[in-house]
């Protein structure tokens, strides 16, 4: 069976690029994010529920062709993800979902980005400023609107209700 990227994947795979646990196919991260994990790999059908294990604050699965194929389209990341479509807006949604936040004074802040996500922002119109605690994104309406319809943890924010189509 090949596997083909398709919106959701891509979502699933930048809320995993930036989350992966040491062991297996998965995930850490609090309650919410390893739910949130475990609901797409059942609804992607890429694991069975009995086939998904979990330990301490991580959720996994041992697939190794996912694995693989995960980590094939992290490195041709800047190439996949170039155009404002929708799987782009998917995978951004993810890595979003996974790392970032919006803090009091409605600044989007994502942390763990390294040079080519900056470079991957950078492509798809999305200034970012360095700060000690990863990036902040420059036009966050834009930011936000491009996400919005994505977005799976942080879609009750009352920023994306300020936030038009």
């Amino acid at each position: 069976m090949k596997i083909k990227l398709s919106p959701e994947l891509s979502y699933l795979i930048g809320f995993w690029r930036k989350r992966r646990s040491q062991e297996g196919f998965g995930v850490y991260g609090d309650e919410k994010q390893l739910e949130l994990f475990t609901k797409e790999l059942l609804t992607l059908q890429i694991a069975t529920a009995e086939k998904i294990l979990t330990k301490e604050d991580m959720v996994f699965t041992h697939n190794t062709a996912y694995k693989k194929f995960f980590h094939e389209i992290e490195e041709e990341e800047l190439e996949r993800f170039k155009y404002l479509n929708e799987y782009a807006a998917n995978y951004v949604a993810g890595i979003f979902d996974s790392v970032g936040r919006i803090d009091e004074k409605g600044f989007v802040r994502i942390t763990k980005i390294n040079k080519q996500d900056e470079m991957l922002f950078l492509r798809l119109g999305f200034m970012t400023k360095r700060m000690k605690d990863g990036v902040v994104i420059g036009k966050p309406r834009a930011f936000l609107a491009f996400i919005k319809n994505y977005v799976k943890l942080h879609a009750e924010h009352p920023a994306f209700k300020l936030v038009k189509e």
